[in-house]
């Protein structure tokens, strides 16, 4: 076929571009990591589900609330809101969490339970493949182990979950007076 106008060399590229292409790649299914916030209670390197953090804070300063239970710290105000701030080492196993440059408050909203959460230290974020859960519990966790979902291994430590919904629905956690 003789090329005489450019419209006539347009449709030869196309003809032979459609003749010598190739299908496109097959998208695979893309798989999303489970990411996590991890933190410490009591020496026990715990994860959070990033879902379940919505801030982390430096332990800001409370007012005092009378009759309410030992591990509440008092009210804290978080951007313009009054929130509780619970020291969970005192909830979970009956000891101050010792003040450390290194505390840090996990600001949560689960299931309508707004609360500041004050833990020994936060690691920052942690990301695994949905495969590297395994759905153990260990033993050796103290009261923690009734809020545990499964743990994550990597290279440093053996990751607990931390079920942050299991721990607003336990009724002790939720009745603070």
């Amino acid at each position: 076929m003789a090329i005489t106008s450019p419209f006539d060399l347009l449709q030869s590229l196309d003809q032979r571009c459609r003749q010598n292409a190739s299908g496109l790649p097959v998208s695979s299914s893309i798989v999303e990591d489970w990411v996590g916030i991890g933190f410490q209670i009591d020496g026990i390197p715990l994860l959070a589900k990033m879902d379940d953090v919505s801030e982390i804070l430096p332990p800001p300063e409370t007012i005092r609330v009378p009759g309410v239970k030992h591990w509440v710290k008092g009210l804290a105000n978080v951007r313009g809101s009054l929130m509780p701030v619970l020291d969970m080492n005192l909830f979970l196993n009956d000891k101050d969490t010792s003040r450390q440059k290194e505390n840090r408050i996990l600001i949560i909203d689960t299931l309508g339970v707004a609360a500041g959460l004050l833990v020994e230290e936060v690691y920052g974020l942690r990301r695994f493949k949905h495969a590297e859960h395994r759905d153990e519990t260990p033993t050796d966790v103290g009261a923690v182990g009734q809020y545990l979902g499964g743990v994550f291994v990597d290279q440093m430590r053996r990751w607990n979950v931390f079920r942050m919904d299991k721990l607003v629905k336990n009724e002790q956690f939720i009745r603070v007076v």
